[in-house]
């Protein structure tokens, strides 16, 4: 009775006001730098007016800060975004605190949590040929076809420390000494491009042995870095013309637009460069920075369901820059040379005798892997194979636009980006297969193995029919 009475008692005093207070801050946040709030209204047709409601309903009937808590998470969960997500403040460690870690790899944040992908190894008719840090091996397939198999895990240099490593010692790099921004840049860009030239080299290694195709395993791949802009370019036999990339009216494009039309204008300047390049990427970047700035309040769309006005630009930039494609190794010199496109940033080639290409991908492809099949796929260079993707699409540029709810403290993050496919789609639905494999999530590593050795060699016999 005393236990019932004092459960009561802190029901009855607690407060649900702050927490109606941080569900309006983050409603205001999502109405003036929420990405994909369109997109949720226009093609998904979310009824956001009941969202709000029930949100709030449920906000009134909480009895604690668990309640409270929980109701904004579903909130957060029923736009089903993988870079919309709320981050709940951790109680205060109590073990101490950590020692730094040693190497200045391990210091600049290289660590290695890379997940597995699909277990050809259950399948007699694969050998494997090497392992870390892309294991790789065939399927055979059919007579006289094998499949080349590599698996990628992450499109993030960060996640292959040994290469880190490498590219430290290269370096001479004491691994004792401070390493501030230009320092971790250079290993950032080497690791990547090392990393580039591995993929390369097994993939090389594959057609010696025979491969006829090459599948790349983009399984349980949460996506990645700006590195991702390379591996396709170094996989593909055709060029890969860029997406369009669509941003807000928020003053955090603003700056990124500014920083962009600073680097331009040097090199005009100068006389660097083809002016005429130069000139038109101004000009957009300076109609674009002007449409950052106009007016768009869109927080009605709480209370009628209607978008009031457009917060997104969309004729000024593509996924990765000013253009839409520039051969490798283009515009050398230039100050403006990865703002005009970001994969100059890199070493990569492009080649018109490379194997054809499968990408292998499921549920838990997300992110930066879903940007790599839906730029193979839409420019018809890879037949992707296996579940529809998670669905982030683009997601947070420079940090991106952080809102912290004042009473819980919780820290959301929401993309400030949306990436477009070839049919004017956004990203965030997800990447349809060509080839469906209808894995469920009772199947073990074997059946999951053998149901896609099926589905290819079914594919290949339809094709081969025609």
């Amino acid at each position: 009775m005393i236990g019932t009475l004092s459960a009561l008692l802190v029901a009855a005093a607690f407060d649900q006001q702050p927490w109606l207070d941080d569900f309006r801050q983050l409603t205001a946040a999502m109405s003036a730098h929420y990405a994909n709030l369109d997109w949720a209204v226009e093609h998904r047709r979310m009824d956001l007016t009941k969202l709000r409601g029930s949100t709030e309903e449920r906000l009134r009937a909480a009895k604690s800060d668990q309640e409270a808590r929980a109701a904004l998470q579903r909130f957060v969960d029923v736009f089903a975004d993988g870079h919309l997500e709320i981050e709940w403040p951790k109680s205060a460690s109590t073990d101490g605190s950590a020692s730094p870690p040693g190497s200045l790899c391990a210091r600049l944040g290289y660590k290695r949590p890379l997940s597995p992908g699909i277990d050809f190894s259950q399948l007699p008719a694969y050998t494997s040929l090497g392992g870390d840090p892309f294991p790789h091996g065939l399927l055979h397939l059919k007579r006289a076809f094998d499949l080349g198999v590599l698996r990628i895990a992450v499109f993030s240099e960060h996640a292959f420390p040994e290469a880190c490593e490498d590219v430290a010692r290269a370096m001479h790099l004491d691994v004792e000494a401070s390493c501030e921004e230009d320092c971790s840049d250079a290993i950032e860009r080497e690791t990547a491009n090392r990393l580039t030239a591995e993929i390369e080299l097994r993939v090389r290694e594959l057609r010696a042995r025979g491969a006829k195709a090459i599948l790349l395993d983009i399984t349980h791949n949460g996506g990645g870095s700006n590195w991702i802009e390379a591996v396709p370019r170094a996989l593909s036999h055709v060029a890969l013309p860029e997406p369009r990339m669509a941003f807000l009216k928020h003053p955090h494009w603003t700056l990124q637009l500014e920083e962009k039309l600073r680097d331009v204008d040097a090199d005009l300047k100068v006389g660097r460069g083809p002016r005429d390049v130069l000139e038109e990427a101004a000009e957009r970047l300076r109609h674009g920075i002007a449409e950052t700035r106009e007016p768009c309040d869109r927080s009605e769309v709480w209370i009628t369901g209607k978008i009031g006005c457009r917060m997104l630009v969309s004729d000024v930039l593509f996924a990765a820059g000013l253009l839409r494609h520039a051969r490798p190794g283009a515009f050398a010199g230039l100050e403006s040379r990865t703002t005009l496109f970001h994969p100059l940033r890199y070493t990569y080639s492009e080649k018109a005798d490379r194997l054809p290409l499968y990408v292998l991908v499921d549920r838990h492809t997300w992110s930066a892997a879903e940007y790599f099949a839906a730029l193979l796929q839409d420019n018809r260079a890879a037949m992707v194979v296996g579940e529809l993707t998670g669905g982030a699409g683009c997601g947070y540029t420079n940090g991106g636009i952080p809102t912290v709810l004042p009473n819980s403290g919780a820290k959301v993050r929401m993309p400030d980006c949306v990436r477009l496919r070839k049919d004017g789609s956004d990203e965030v639905a997800g990447v349809t297969p060509d080839v469906l494999v209808p894995w469920a999530n009772w199947e073990s590593p074997f059946t999951k193995a053998d149901k896609l050795l099926r589905q290819i060699r079914r594919n290949l016999d339809i094709n081969n029919s025609r």
